[in-house]
């Protein structure tokens, strides 16, 4: 099967240099810079996390900055998927703020670095809550004991009736899942209100 623009577009791109590539996201931003109109900006910031998260792991210093630049670069792809897909902005901020936690859990803190700045995680995950600490905490143990019970009548009901509220206590878990594994850096010192979130992990369904 022959290969599509779009593939061979992304295929070309990803076997420049890094500072190349965010040079063409640079201009890509600024609207000075075509782009096949079905390109795989997904596949752009997977494959660069990936290759970020390989190079965190070798043992040599002399891969750690490469590292860190793939790991600019998948942020600013997430970023702009996030802002130009609404529907999905929850996927791809996740997936942004699991990149974000592990290079800092690798490399540490770095205040106002795009990659490796704490409070961006921090704000992310207290934006768009849409629920307190204390309903979250009813709601999820009303869930825990329907969902224990396994009655085949009354959980679809359950579902079908406060689906929202169940899809909004998934979405606070997934976000604390990032934030438990942040708590692997040392530079991450959480303040009592996110210490009080993240004791809510194990009780959410």
């Amino acid at each position: 099967m022959a290969e599509t623009e779009e593939t061979n577009f992304l295929r070309v791109l990803l076997q420049q240099d890094t500072e190349h590539i965010q040079t063409w996201l640079r201009m890509v931003w600024a609207e000075q810079q075509q782009v096949p109109e079905k390109f795989n900006w997904l596949g752009l910031a997977e494959v660069s996390t990936f290759t970020a998260q390989e190079l965190a792991n070798e043992e040599s210093n002399q891969f750690h900055s490469e590292s860190l630049a793939w790991a600019e670069i998948a942020s600013s792809v997430y970023e702009f998927l996030a802002e130009n897909n609404p529907s999905f902005s929850e996927r791809y901020l996740d997936s942004l703020m699991g990149l974000r936690a592990y290079m800092i859990v690798k490399f540490g803190a770095l205040p106002e670095n795009p990659v490796l700045d704490i409070q961006q995680i921090v704000t992310w995950f207290f934006d768009n809550l849409h629920i307190s600490y204390q309903e979250a905490l009813i709601k999820a143990a009303d869930w825990r004991e329907v969902l224990a019970a396994k009655n085949p009548e009354e959980t679809p009901k359950k579902f079908d009736s406060e689906l929202e509220d169940f899809r909004k206590l998934r979405l606070i878990k997934n976000r604390l899942s990032i934030i438990k594994y942040l708590s692997k850096s040392k530079d991450f010192l959480p303040n009592e209100e996110l210490n009080i979130w993240i004791s809510l992990w194990k009780k959410l369904p």
